[in-house]
């Protein structure tokens, strides 16, 4: 009997018999830090939709849209005709150019209430105050909270009336030209 040749051994000495070339080794460094970020996930498309039902709308006038945007612009341009109208929607508002303090009388600057005064101004094409009239008066209290008045004494309101006047702006822009405007102030009087 011969003895049984072992196949395990036999690969062993097959592996042995290959030749090894050894290359030169090449440190490399991985940068430690902070991770890319994950990329986005595109998110599914709908599955396609289906048209249930048409409806066509129908307008008798094909421009009637187009007219009524012509004429809101032509109504806020603050013109008719020779005479210049109030602007509303201005495209560049009045600016502040002078501002001027009311003065109040020594009667006046005596007493201990407090006020917030509005004061509604026509601002002309040149910049100029050609009406003012209060719009609101509320007189402020300790506690924090306030009054309406109809009234206020000792010459106030004909003072800040008075300044309003003497107010100038650089006037209102509407498509490019000077246009006149109303805008509100408030004044403060009071310690």
């Amino acid at each position: 009997m011969k003895p049984r040749e072992n196949s395990k051994y036999q690969e062993l000495m097959a592996v042995y018999k290959e030749e090894i070339i050894l290359q030169p080794m090449i440190i490399t460094r991985q940068n430690v830090g902070v991770a890319a970020p994950p990329k986005p996930i595109v998110q599914a498309l709908a599955p396609e939709y289906r048209l249930i039902q048409e409806d066509f709308l129908t307008i008798d006038r094909s421009n009637l849209l187009v007219d009524e945007f012509e004429q809101a612009r032509n109504a806020s341009t603050g013109w008719i005709g020779e005479e210049q109208e109030i602007t509303g929607d201005p495209d560049r508002i009045a600016l502040y150019k002078k501002i001027v303090e009311p003065s109040y009388s020594n009667e006046a600057l005596a007493i201990n209430d407090q006020y917030i005064i509005g004061v509604q101004m026509t601002v002309d094409s040149s910049g100029k105050v050609v009406e003012a009239y209060v719009s609101s008066i509320e007189q402020l209290l300790d506690n924090d909270e306030s009054i309406e008045r109809d009234q206020v004494q000792f010459g106030i309101l004909e003072a800040i009336i008075k300044a309003a006047f003497m107010w100038e702006f650089t006037p209102a822009v509407k498509e490019g030209q000077k246009v006149k405007t109303q805008r509100t102030e408030f004044f403060h009087f009071g310690k």
